[in-house]
């Protein structure tokens, strides 16, 4: 499908020259870029119910360890 959308002058730079240096066309690149925000966005709000519900049940602590994990692959 054919989207028209703005982004700044220096994030199509820099989306130009990532989709050049891995063979890439830039709507792969953003497309890639478009999902994983989405999945990072749907973690969060799954982490967020994760907590409402920790005061409600037990939850063990090897799980919360297993988040964490989650949680530092994400940032790199």
């Amino acid at each position: 499908m054919r989207v028209t959308i703005n982004i700044p002058d220096d994030i199509l730079k820099e989306a130009k020259k990532y989709a050049k240096e891995h063979a890439k066309s830039v709507s792969a690149v953003t497309t890639e870029a478009v999902q994983k925000y989405i999945a990072a966005c749907k973690k969060v709000e799954a982490g967020k119910e994760l907590l409402e519900l920790a005061g409600k049940i037990k939850i063990a602590d090897h799980v919360y360890k297993e988040l964490e994990g989650i949680r530092d692959e994400d940032r790199y």
